[in-house]
């Protein structure tokens, strides 16, 4: 599967933007999302994600550059929706792409041109359920059949306090 991001929809969503970082505060928290993506292809294909960041105020063409494995296009002087747009009518294979945004008209976009969609919170959700480097914590579902006995002693200190008196 490969993913269609809409880069600044996810740096909201996840808690990436200051709203006082000004132009080093975009590029820090950009820079922090790519990071984080990149570390997610190690167990995944080098062409997973591109990622669109929108620059409506600036001038020139679309800009594409690789980070750390991860493609990022710059849409100059439009917005990133509409370069998604464009993408998402010109895709091959559309059953294989699945468009990342919590932006209504791109998920339209994306029903009408046959491909996936999901949530912001739905993707990292599922990124981070699949990445090999949260391991669980417990690798059986079983009580231990020892109890320790300082953590026995513990326990019953706790509960065997009474109960403070409400008024």
């Amino acid at each position: 599967m490969r993913y269609l991001i809409d880069g600044y929809n996810l740096m909201h969503a996840i808690g990436l933007v200051r709203k006082n970082g000004g132009e080093t505060g975009w590029l820090t928290s950009r820079r922090k999302l790519l990071d984080w993506l990149a570390d997610q292809l190690a167990h995944r294909p080098s062409d997973s994600f591109l990622v669109v960041f929108d620059a409506q105020r600036s001038v020139g063409t679309l800009e594409s550059n690789l980070h750390n494995g991860v493609k990022v296009l710059i849409a100059r002087g439009q917005t990133a929706d509409d370069v998604i747009e464009e993408l998402l009518a010109e895709e091959i294979n559309p059953k294989q792409l699945t468009v990342v945004s919590n932006d209504h008209r791109l998920r339209d976009s994306a029903w009408r041109n046959d491909c996936g969609w999901t949530t912001c919170g739905n993707f990292t959700e599922t990124v981070l359920t699949v990445s090999p480097v949260l391991k669980p914590i417990s690798t059986t579902d079983t009580k231990p059949d020892i109890i320790d006995p300082a953590e026995d002693a513990e326990l019953l200190k706790i509960f065997s306090q009474p109960k403070p008196r409400s008024n």
